[in-house]
């Protein structure tokens, strides 16, 4: 008897928690729409909890073509890294990690990275990127393309 009465305080805390944590989750507040695009028309995707700086990814399966624009808190002031992010995939043949290029860097620095690899014609892709922003603070962002 005094197992189940047990049970069922710790299944009752456990479902608590649970919808706490939805109720946190649900009173996440921004300026933009989280289904944004980006100046180039991709999607959007927040870095970190203060919302800085937005990934927008550019994806051209045909071409397995990745395209990453880093982007201000505004979504649309670029923002640049000196650090090539990196794409960890998730391919058929296995695991496999490709540096992306910086287009048009300045003094060592790019908002812009690209990536061509046989890998990046799956869609969609499975997978995350791997950025250091410029104050050292590092991201693994998750390809949903």
């Amino acid at each position: 008897m005094v197992e189940r009465k047990m049970l069922a305080l710790v299944c009752a805390a456990f479902l608590a928690a649970c919808v706490l944590n939805g109720v946190r989750a649900e009173e996440h507040h921004h300026d933009h729409d989280h289904g944004a695009k980006g100046p180039h028309g991709g999607a959007l995707q927040e870095l970190g909890d203060k919302d800085d700086t937005h990934a927008e990814l550019m994806h051209d399966e045909k071409a397995g073509k990745l395209t990453l624009y880093l982007i201000g808190k505004d979504g649309k002031t670029p923002v640049a890294i000196k650090d090539a992010p990196k794409l960890n995939l998730k391919a058929k043949d296995g695991n496999k990690q490709i540096e992306m290029k910086a287009v048009d860097a300045k003094e060592g620095a790019a908002s812009q990275y690209e990536a061509t690899d046989d890998a990046l014609k799956a869609d969609p892709l499975d997978g995350r990127i791997s950025i250091t922003l410029a104050d050292g603070k590092k991201y693994n962002v998750k390809l949903d393309h």
